[in-house]
């Protein structure tokens, strides 16, 4: 059988205060007085009135939702790169590198398939091309500088 040292510093573990440690033994149990005893409405740390407990059941719809959409997006990014390298050899991120540092024709070449399949494949699987006219131009006039793809939650 348990002695009552024991039983309060389990009841001591269940009271704590909001900021971490157990209150008093002798204050979470007392000596058979009931107002001493916490009631479980007491034994929940109390907080300002104007600190929200919770989010509002919008707000957690929401989250739910945005969280979903991560995932769905991390998802697309998977089966499109896994798409990319079935058909090209190379991941999607691989795939835009040498594509917005080489012309279309010249990543096709060496890639053993033909122009316009590799830029259907871009254009399917949503790797991003240089506008037309983007290799012709100087490197210090382009307007646009290509940097890296997103492929997905953190990956590259």
């Amino acid at each position: 059988m348990c002695n009552e040292q024991e039983v309060l510093e389990v009841t001591a573990i269940f009271t704590r205060g909001r900021d971490g440690r157990a209150s008093l033994p002798s204050e979470a149990v007392g000596a058979g007085n009931q107002a001493q005893h916490p009631s479980l409405s007491d034994a929940k740390p109390r907080a300002n009135d104007d600190v929200p407990q919770d989010v509002s059941p919008e707000i957690r719809q929401a989250m739910l939702a945005a969280a979903y959409g991560r995932q769905l997006i991390g998802r697309l990014a998977a089966l499109q790169n896994e798409e990319v390298t079935k058909y090209t050899g190379i991941s999607r991120a691989e795939l835009a590198l040498r594509i917005w540092n080489a012309p279309m024709a010249e990543v096709a070449k060496r890639l053993g398939i033909r122009k316009h399949v590799l830029t259907r494949i871009c254009k399917l699987y949503e790797v991003p091309t240089p506008p037309k006219g983007y290799f012709q131009t100087s490197f210090a006039h382009r307007q646009i500088r290509w940097t890296r793809v997103a492929v997905g939650l953190g990956t590259l």
